[in-house]
């Protein structure tokens, strides 16, 4: 609640994963705020018109999130503001470091040092084939997963089976016990 304090703004530091499912699927599970959550029944949503509008949606701004403390992480200086300490605030676009500095990209060293830097990975349960013809469709979806800012794996509601996206909309079975 204290902006002065050092430490008031770990909000999203540490998470790791986004899963887009039944509650049930996560209810009693200790996420220790690594994962977001996206309450969706793939059973009430056949051909994946639902889920197509939350997966535009959230992966955009979860990957978001999750690539800007990736990067003020891994190098603070170049792409995070390094320390919050001396910053001012310049006409509410940004920080800089003192009265004369040029204006400051990503996030301070005290909301990332706690920060585990990884891409984040998307759980979705759904039928794979939903999946595979909405991220097809949707050439921003298909350049974050293609390039690895971000992981795609899809839990087949019908058979338990986990699926792993892979460039170019190729999917990789993934074996569970």
């Amino acid at each position: 609640m204290d902006f002065t304090q050092v430490h008031p703004e770990w909000g999203h530091a540490t998470n790791s994963s986004m899963i887009v499912s039944r509650r049930l699927l996560t209810q009693g599970l200790f996420l220790d705020r690594r994962t977001f959550l996206q309450s969706y029944d793939p059973t009430q949503d056949p051909d994946g018109t639902i889920l197509e509008r939350i997966l535009t949606a959230v992966v955009p701004v979860a990957a978001g999130i999750g690539l800007e403390y990736y990067f003020s992480r891994v190098d603070n200086c170049r792409y995070g503001c390094g320390t919050k300490v001396p910053h001012n605030i310049t006409g509410l676009i940004g920080v800089m470091d003192g009265a004369q500095s040029d204006l400051r990209i990503g996030l301070p060293w005290q909301m990332v040092w706690v920060h585990e830097p990884m891409r984040l990975t998307f759980i979705v349960e759904a039928h794979p084939s939903v999946v595979a013809s909405i991220v097809q469709r949707h050439r921003g979806l298909q350049k974050l997963f293609d390039h690895h800012w971000a992981h795609l794996l899809v839990l087949d509601f019908r058979s338990g089976e986990f699926f792993r996206y892979g460039p170019r909309g190729r999917w990789q079975s993934i074996p569970t016990a």
